[in-house]
């Protein structure tokens, strides 16, 4: 197992919370219009009352189809419920009524990926940037969808169009730095590989300007330095990503290996059972589990009597 192989991928999706104004206590049987009926639908949405607010907000769409708000509500109380295809087709209402509607179709490609439609997603994320020009969320999320269905140039462009309009976004700078890694490892010539791996760093690091803390990236940008034969940079970042997030068996394991590597056996074997104090007990870490035992078991048993 290298370190390379270890590398992590997140995917960055912002969460939309319904906007509804509080109103004086009403009853299904005083409400007589869409509008009366669509601020029932926020007082139970308040009061978390999901399937009295969806009651309330279909009355309201049927009392008036184009009520674009009462569709975009109820599509987001869908979403909570997980009853993905109905928020599908309440958004796509909602954009009927008014076809530049920029936080339906938001909202609808969220939905989208939620339903697994990753085209249909991006289309709808494209939308919403032709729309709001300066929507980083939907520019974010537009490259993250693209990254996924396999078009990474893409995805890179729409990183830079992220950061270009907002430059302390720490998750494209990420993301961009992930996008180089595919794309280095896409290509057979070795300058422009190196070339992505410069890149890569690079972006790695921008997201560390803007949050310190960013253990993710920490991470990223280590696997990067073993990928360029910096065992030295590798273990710094190893030891920041753990300074951010102390229980990571992740980057314990490779920084295990990185310590080996480096001829730091003492090193090694201290993170090899902070590694196993921690991974022993999680499903996701099993299959790692024994060949820490086993680096360990050689290392002490290699290590010189006192």
């Amino acid at each position: 197992m290298t370190a390379a192989s270890r590398t992590a991928r997140v995917g960055i999706v912002s969460c939309i919370v319904l906007a509804a104004c509080w109103v004086c206590p009403a009853a299904f049987a005083e409400a007589s219009s869409a509008e009366e009926y669509f601020k029932l639908g926020n007082e139970y949405f308040n009061g978390r009352d999901l399937d009295k607010a969806v009651t309330a907000y279909e009355k309201s769409v049927e009392l008036d189809p184009a009520y674009k708000e009462a569709w975009y509500n109820l599509g987001i109380v869908y979403g909570k419920q997980r009853k993905y295809k109905r928020e599908i087709a309440a958004y796509r209402k909602a954009i009927e009524a008014d076809p530049r509607y920029a936080k339906a179709l938001y909202n609808l490609a969220i939905a989208y990926e939620d339903a697994g439609q990753d085209e249909d997603a991006r289309d709808a994320y494209q939308r919403v940037v032709e729309i709001t020009p300066d929507a980083v969320d939907a520019m974010l999320n537009l490259g993250i969808v693209q990254a996924r269905l396999g078009d990474i140039d893409a995805a890179v462009a729409a990183y830079k169009r992220c950061i270009a309009a907002d430059g302390e976004q720490a998750d494209a700078w990420f993301n961009l730095g992930i996008a180089y890694a595919r794309q280095a490892d896409r290509t057979t010539d070795t300058a422009e590989k190196q070339r992505l791996w410069t890149e890569e760093q690079a972006a790695y690091q921008k997201a560390i300007e803007k949050d310190a803390g960013y253990y993710k990236a920490w991470y990223n940008l280590a696997i990067a330095h073993h990928k360029a034969g910096d065992i030295e940079g590798e273990i710094q970042a190893y030891v920041k990503a753990l300074e951010a997030r102390a229980e990571y068996p992740q980057a314990l394991y490779n920084l295990a290996y990185a310590y080996e590597e480096h001829g730091a056996a003492d090193k090694a074997t201290e993170t090899w059972r902070r590694y196993l104090e921690i991974a022993q007990n999680l499903p996701t870490e099993q299959q790692y589990v024994a060949t820490a035992r086993e680096e360990l078991a050689r290392l002490t048993q290699a290590a010189p009597a006192p």
